[in-house]
This record gives structure tokens, C-alpha cells and sequence, in this order.
């Protein structure tokens, strides 16, 4: 079946981090690959053209690289990076459409750090097209 695979939001955060760790493990036991989703936009700035968005996306991209070395350095399952330019929740979205499971953080970057849930993960929640699991992070 082609949706036997676990999508995870990894931003860099504690808890997406978690959440990749706890992705890893359930994959590992149902024998499906993970793609690990890194979402990105571009700064609101008044400054036209201050960034590259080529320099952005490969910044992006290296850093996606560092948090899964970080998790796994030796994955016991395959795992796809995958970087997308937009809205956190859309873009995670957009990336489970063929996945079976749904993973992020109960909270990433945002400082509302006194929520339960972020903007994010209650968006996924209520959005994806698959069921969707929230990690924290009790380190």
C-alpha cells in the first residue's frame, strides 16, 4: 500500500525533535519509511530582494540534514527529507496526502510557549487527511 508511511514536521525545535525520535521508533516497528518535512518561508521584511530564496532553501535544507543526523545518525528505516517553502501547517498538510500517519511537535518556534498545543499541531490536527499524533518533549 502506497500510504504505509509516516510524515514528521521537524523544525529544529525540542519537541519536533521528539517527534522524529518518536517517528523513527514507531516506523521502525511497522516497517515504513518516515519523510521528515522541514517548512520554511521567507522573512517579512520591507526590504525587497534581502534574501535569496535559493540561499534560503538550502540553508533549509542543511539544516533539516543536521536535525536527523542529530536523531539518527544510522536510520534503521529509509527516510526522505523533503523542505517546502510556505505555511507550516499547509505545507505539512500538502505532504501527508499519501501518508498514513501524521507526526509533529506539540509546540515548535512559537513563543507562545504557555499553549498546550501550537498553532501548528491544532492546525494539523484539524486539516490532515490522516491521523495525526502530537510529541512533546519531556527532556
Amino acid at each position: 500500500m502506497s500510504n504505509q508511511r509516516i510524515v514528521v514536521g521537524v523544525d529544529g525545535s525540542q519537541h519536533s525533535l521528539a517527534a522524529l525520535a518518536w517517528s523513527l521508533q514507531h516506523a521502525h516497528l511497522l516497517g515504513w519509511p518516515v519523510r521528515a518535512v522541514y517548512a520554511w518561508q521567507m522573512p517579512m521584511i520591507a526590504v525587497p530582494g534581502a534574501f535569496d530564496p535559493g540561499q534560503m532553501q538550502d540553508a533549509a535544507a542543511a539544516e533539516l540534514v543536521r536535525n536527523v543526523s542529530r536523531i539518527a545518525p544510522t536510520p534503521s528505516v529509509p527516510i526522505e527529507l523533503s523542505t517546502a517553502q510556505g505555511d507550516p501547517t499547509e505545507s505539512l498538510i500538502a505532504a501527508c496526502a499519501d501518508a498514513q500517519l501524521l507526526v509533529v511537535g506539540t509546540r515548535g518556534r512559537s513563543p507562545f510557549r504557555g499553549l498546550l498545543l501550537g498553532s501548528v499541531s491544532q492546525g494539523c490536527a484539524a486539516g490532515a487527511p490522516c491521523p495525526v499524533v502530537t510529541v512533546r518533549d519531556d527532556g
